[in-house]
C-alpha cells in the first residue's frame, strides 16, 4: 500500500524534535497547515545537513535579525507518516519562503510517497536554530572517526584497525 503523499501551499508551523535517550534517539520533522499536522521520521544526519544547507543560505541573503524561538515542541500525536529519504531546499530571494521537497525512503522498485510544502524565512531560521539545539544534545563526535562515542559501548574502528 502507498504512503500517503501532501502539498501545503504555506505552513502554519515547522519543527524538529527527538524522542528517546542520546544513542537510541527517534529525529522527527513536522509541518502544520492549519488543522492538518504531517510528522516524518528522519535520521540525525539528515536533520544536520538541513539545518547546515538553512545556516548556508542565511549567510548569504540578508536576513532578520532572530527573534525569541516560538514553541518549537513536536506536537501530539507523534506518529510518522513515513520515513524520510531525500530532502531538498529552494529558497526564492523575491518571496523570501523556502520551497520544501522530501521524497519517502522505499525499498528499491517501490513507488515513494512525496511532501511538498513552503514556509517563510522566519519560520526556517526558528527550525535551523533549534534543530542545532537537538542536534548537539546527542552523544558528542569521536575525534578519531566522526562517529558517536560509545559506538555501540565499543572501540573506535580507527583505534581497532578499520575505517
Amino acid at each position: 500500500m502507498a504512503s500517503h503523499s501532501f502539498d501545503f501551499e504555506q505552513v502554519t508551523r515547522v519543527t524538529a524534535g527527538a524522542i528517546g535517550e542520546p544513542g537510541k534517539r527517534a529525529f522527527y520533522l513536522q509541518v502544520r497547515a492549519g488543522a492538518e499536522l504531517i510528522s516524518l521520521a528522519l535520521e540525525k544526519d539528515q536533520l544536520r545537513a538541513m539545518t547546515e544547507r538553512l545556516q548556508e543560505v542565511f549567510s548569504r541573503v540578508a536576513v532578520p535579525p532572530p527573534g525569541a524561538l516560538p514553541d518549537m515542541a513536536l506536537e501530539e500525536p507523534i506518529t510518522p507518516l513515513w520515513r524520510v529519504g531525500f530532502i531538498s531546499l529552494t529558497y526564492s530571494q523575491d518571496e523570501k519562503n523556502f520551497e520544501v521537497s522530501l521524497v519517502e525512503l522505499v525499498e528499491e522498485g517501490a513507488e515513494p510517497a512525496t511532501g511538498h510544502f513552503q514556509s517563510s524565512l522566519t519560520q526556517m531560521q526558528a527550525l535551523a536554530t533549534h534543530a542545532s539545539g537537538i542536534i548537539s544534545a546527542g552523544r558528542p563526535p569521536c575525534p578519531m572517526c566522526g562517529g558517536p562515542i560509545d559506538h555501540d559501548g565499543g572501540v573506535c574502528p580507527r583505534l581497532n584497525g578499520h575505517h
